[in-house]
């Protein structure tokens, strides 16, 4: 396949810097889908019902997947890790600080929006122990990024090596996203995570790198885990079916909103604070790239 050009297409593409036959991609998936389903076994027993044991279950799983992911791409593609985040090789910390940022202001507002409309009489006080919450909060980030790294990067750049259109790549990411959440907020579930998906590969795929989304993925999963263990929302045994809020068509349309709203002030915000992505040229190994300054990815373009 030839040279591509276009929004998103050197960070697709960074999966050429590695080995990708089709038995590495095998072993891959294999220990991506084995070992975080054995450890998710092993939690059940040795967690156990609490709600430590629930954050346990739920998130660090899904967390340990992102790790393998990285493991395969170092010791199975033998690329860079950080060619799953970003075309520089490069973790850009005010691109995460952004995502996340942007996000919370974002579900802050519909939160003081929903007060207002609704006459809620907003109460934050915790309603779970401290240790458990500091749990959630060291878990929550890594299961984000993780999602991130397997979507967004592994998954998208590995569909970059067979298809040709990105909208067919974040459809298909889209759609693998929605089908793991199968169910877990009802009927529109799938839809629901497919918009979520699409927006963030909007976002991803036009910055060139994950920061952005990871960032953005996990002030939103923080957040959300807040609003369920606080007065506002009645708690319950986390990963319990029915303590999930079912989606409905308005939650699908206020998703959509939410991400027109997230990539136009994330855009604007990275031109005003960040500078231009730099590209990986050349063969990849371990950690070591060359990087040419001169193929930087301006973000005013």
């Amino acid at each position: 396949m030839g040279a591509r050009t276009g929004r998103g297409w050197a960070f697709i593409e960074l999966a050429a810097l590695g080995e990708n036959s089709w038995s590495r991609y095998a072993m891959a998936l294999t220990a991506i889908a084995l070992v975080p389903s054995i450890v998710a076994t092993l939690l059940v027993f040795i967690a156990g019902g609490g709600p430590a044991g629930g954050v346990l279950q739920q998130y660090a799983p899904i967390a340990l997947a992102g790790a393998v992911a990285i493991w395969a791409a170092r010791r199975l593609h033998r690329r860079s890790w950080q060619s799953l985040i970003s075309t520089g090789l490069v973790i850009d910390g005010r691109r995460l600080a952004i995502g996340a940022v942007v996000q919370l202001a974002i579900m802050g507002g519909q939160l003081v929006l929903a007060d207002a409309l609704t006459g809620w009489q907003l109460d934050l006080s915790l309603r779970l122990s401290w240790a458990v919450a500091i749990l959630a909060l060291l878990l929550i980030p890594l299961q984000a990024a993780s999602e991130e790294i397997l979507f967004r990067g592994y998954a998208t750049q590995a569909l970059g090596r067979v298809l040709g259109s990105r909208l067919l790549i974040a459809l298909l990411v889209g759609l693998l996203f929605g089908g793991l959440h199968f169910n877990t907020h009802g009927g529109l579930t799938v839809p629901y995570f497919l918009v979520l998906s699409l927006v963030f590969s909007l976002v991803s795929l036009r910055d060139e790198g994950l920061e952005l989304t990871i960032g953005g993925h996990a002030a939103m999963n923080l957040f959300a885990f807040g609003a369920a263990h606080t007065a506002l929302v009645a708690p319950g045994a986390i990963g319990e079916s029915p303590t999930m809020t079912p989606f409905t068509a308005s939650a699908i349309a206020a998703m959509a909103v939410d991400g027109v709203i997230f990539y136009g002030l994330t855009r604007g915000f990275v031109r005003l604070f960040c500078r231009p992505r730099l590209v990986a040229h050349g063969r990849v190994g371990h950690d070591r790239a060359t990087l040419d300054r001169s193929g930087a990815i301006d973000a005013d373009e």
